[in-house]
């Protein structure tokens, strides 16, 4: 009975073992480009969105002057 228990832990502890190891692997080299790609997007996003908004803060600056508010 003892055998059958200590297979059984040496089972599941071998199991634990290499699951744990496979999902620490590093990253290849596609998944390193594409979140790399990513995270290029977001930040030209970002700067999009800040321009945009620059140019809108300044139209209404002119646009206010213009009509004498």
């Amino acid at each position: 009975m003892s055998t059958y228990k200590l297979k059984t832990f040496l089972f599941l502890a071998a199991l634990l073992f290499f699951s744990t190891a496979q999902s620490t692997r590093p990253l290849s080299r596609a998944t390193l480009e594409s979140q790399e790609e990513a995270n290029l997007d977001k930040a030209c996003e970002e700067e999009c969105l800040m321009r945009r908004t620059l140019i809108a803060h300044t139209d209404y600056i002119y646009t206010q002057e213009k009509h004498g508010r």
